[in-house]
């Protein structure tokens, strides 16, 4: 049986992938990855934010409390 869809694994690939491709600009010097954290660093809290949100309705749906 394969594994369930899992949104906090997406998240954290997704986060890992991110961060390795900003690292990348970075030591390329095509990015300053100071400036870059602190530009996009409330978007990282709003995604974080409506996956967590969309948990909370996907474990309702499915009859779970968490």
């Amino acid at each position: 049986m394969p594994p369930r869809f899992s949104p906090e694994r997406l998240v954290v690939g997704v986060g890992l992938m991110a961060l390795g491709v900003v690292g990348l600009l970075s030591r390329l010097g095509h990015l300053d990855f100071l400036s870059a954290v602190r530009t996009w660093w409330p978007a990282i809290l709003v995604f974080w934010g409506l996956v967590e949100i969309y948990n909370t309705y996907a474990a309702r749906s499915a009859g779970r409390t968490s």
